[in-house]
């Protein structure tokens, strides 16, 4: 039972209720957590612990939001947990390690928006990623973030006058 009374979904409840969440939410989790994590052996592991964590926990889910809103928050809470661990912080980031390995001024990658993006503060990159990466509505992303919609309209505001700025003269013409 759910905590509204209701019975979870059925195909959370069979045999094949993991690979059906694997096959309806598993691309879609790991573009959000390669994007939070902004690594994507780290953001595979956390798609895997998020969708078992559906999985197991289907009981807990209130039918009163959105599947996408319920999941989507605990991919981010996933996410946060890899962020804070010990291990995150002891690696070499990223960047570095892909300056190794990819021939540097490589002409066809442009990755001047992902790092824009990524340079961001947690609160407006989680905002600029949920709406134009995820495609969600400010309702559903205020679900997921335990916000008001209001303070999720401003964010993105903010966010994009902060990309705005710091793109400017590779993409604006300012």
């Amino acid at each position: 039972m759910y905590a509204n009374g209701q019975d979870a979904p059925s195909y959370l409840q069979d045999e094949d209720g993991l690979a059906r969440l694997i096959d309806d939410w598993g691309d879609r989790l790991l573009r959000l957590c390669t994007l939070y994590l902004g690594d994507v052996h780290l953001a595979e592991d956390a798609v895997q612990e998020t969708l078992l964590r559906a999985w197991r926990n289907a009981d807990r889910f209130r039918s009163t939001g959105s599947e996408i809103t319920w999941i989507t928050r605990i991919a981010i809470n996933v996410c946060k947990s890899y962020l804070r661990s010990p291990w995150k912080r002891r690696r070499a980031p990223a960047e570095e390690l892909d300056k190794l390995l990819a021939p540097a001024d490589d002409p066809q990658v442009d990755d001047t928006l992902p790092r824009a993006i990524m340079a961001l503060p947690r609160p407006y990159r989680e905002v600029i990623i949920l709406h134009y990466y995820q495609e969600l509505k400010a309702r559903e992303i205020a679900d997921i973030l335990h916000i008001n919609v209001s303070t999720v309209t401003a964010r993105l505001s903010r966010a994009r006058n902060m990309l705005r700025e710091s793109l400017k003269g590779w993409y604006y013409d300012e």
